[in-house]
């Protein structure tokens, strides 16, 4: 790395790093809105590298990036061509009926049986079997859910 000596001047690559240097430093609260404007307007005003010294002497040193520690644990992403293994489906599967039509299914289970139980209660004279209106969508859906796949 060359050796600047104070009576240089610096390129206009190096006045942007120093106006950096500024905007971090106030953002951090190292430089109040007065005393930045004032070292800004300076850093405008000089033209060699012993004038910008002073402008950055109780300044840290530039900053660097780092990764946010969000970030930082994150698996890589897979290499191109490569597929991330599917997790399987904590939930085990249900079978039968249930399967057929979620939760749907119960809705019309105890329909069925409410049926079932007024008829038994006119003594054997069940009513026209009113469940059917629920039984034409279930069956939609539980034939409907039969094609997918797992």
């Amino acid at each position: 790395m060359p050796q600047y000596q104070p009576y240089q001047r610096f390129t206009e690559a190096d006045r942007d790093k120093i106006a950096g240097r500024l905007r971090d430093a106030f953002a951090d609260g190292r430089l109040d809105q007065p005393e930045f404007s004032s070292r800004l307007d300076q850093l405008y005003t000089v033209q060699t590298y012993g004038e910008l010294e002073p402008l950055v002497r109780d300044l840290p040193p530039v900053r660097t990036y780092q990764t946010p520690a969000v970030v930082q644990d994150a698996k890589p992403a897979p290499a191109p061509g490569d597929f991330p293994e599917r997790k399987k489906d904590a939930r085990p599967h249900r079978h039968g009926l249930g399967a057929l039509g979620g939760g749907f299914t119960g809705v019309v289970m105890i329909n069925v049986v409410i049926w079932f139980v007024i008829g038994l209660g006119n003594g054997g004279h069940w009513p026209s079997f009113w469940p059917v209106w629920l039984l034409i969508p279930w069956a939609i859906i539980a034939l409907g859910g039969l094609g997918r796949r797992r």
